[in-house]
């Protein structure tokens, strides 16, 4: 089938609007503790447990869950780990012929404690998301596509990618997470910034998150990012839900969902991903909020 669809009459309809994710890939391995360790201590785990992983795979997994199409472009390891997740990825739909596999590091992996209060602490451990050969695989992207980058991968390919996205015409969707100085040229190739509270306060060199109640602070400092490049700031603010800037445009609060949360790893990715699915079909950044916050929530249950 081509990029374009035909309807039952043979008249062309749009174009099929394709996600496509240049991220990290990881294997979680998830603890379940009555609360997280201070330094020197030693806690007994209740389980352990493995699953898929990575922001950018998170994020492909939940397009592609939701209808829509994703494309994964990452790195893995020659290991088993590498064998599972380009299998999984497959399984839930996410094309996978942009991910390449490297013999000179392991697949990434995640170290997640979650307490009983569902709060988790994760330490990341790169590995083949780090290597990277010169330059990328050919995008494919065009008009009205998104492209989504995180930052478990380098720096500079983040800056490629949305370089090449810009000159196909798609729309770029940056998540600052796990948070590092961002480049001005950086900001300024993004058109789409999703971030919570933790990395709002770290991108405006503030010493503590925002309160997700201050919408007139909220308001200031996604205003502030706007005019340094994202025509869309949206702040995700966990159960209080998401603040939504659009330059020149008054703030848009999208309430949050009460739920009994069991386990809030990957609840940003879920957001992230149902807001690009949504975009893909087309609402308004509003509707797609609404929906990705719903998801979001959906996703801490279980």
């Amino acid at each position: 089938m081509s990029a374009r669809d035909k309807d039952m009459t043979g008249s062309q309809t749009k174009p099929i609007l394709k996600a496509i994710i240049v991220g990290s890939i990881n294997r979680d391995i998830v603890a379940t503790v009555t609360h997280h360790p201070r330094p020197g201590e030693t806690v007994l785990g209740s389980r352990a447990a493995f699953f898929p992983g990575g922001k950018g795979a998170n994020q492909a997994v939940a397009i592609a869950r939701l209808g829509g199409q994703a494309s994964m472009i990452g790195r893995v390891g020659a290991d088993a780990f590498g064998v599972e997740m380009r299998a999984f990825l497959t399984q839930e739909g996410v094309e996978t012929s942009g991910i390449a596999t490297t013999a000179d590091a392991a697949t990434g992996i995640a170290l997640i404690t979650v307490d009983a209060a569902s709060e988790n602490c994760i330490t990341v451990i790169p590995g083949a998301n780090h290597l990277w050969p010169a330059g990328l695989p050919h995008l494919a992207a065009g008009a009205g596509d998104i492209v989504i980058c995180q930052l478990e991968v380098p720096l500079a390919i983040v800056m490629s990618t949305f370089t090449q996205a810009r000159a196909a015409g798609a729309r770029t969707l940056l998540n600052p997470a796990p948070f590092q100085p961002l480049p001005v040229e950086l900001l300024a190739a993004t058109d789409i910034l999703i971030l919570n509270e933790q990395e709002l306060a770290s991108l405006a060199g503030l010493p503590e998150p925002i309160d997700p109640d201050d919408i007139a602070r909220l308001t200031g400092l996604a205003t502030g990012i706007s005019t340094r490049g994202p025509s869309l700031v949206v702040v995700t603010l966990g159960a209080a839900g998401a603040h939504l800037q659009a330059r020149d445009q008054a703030p848009v609060r999208i309430p949050g969902l009460r739920v009994i949360a069991h386990d809030t790893t990957g609840a940003g990715d879920c957001f992230i991903g149902a807001f690009a699915a949504e975009l893909l079909r087309g609402q308004s950044a509003e509707q797609a909020a609404t929906f990705a916050a719903a998801a979001a929530a959906l996703s801490v249950t279980r």
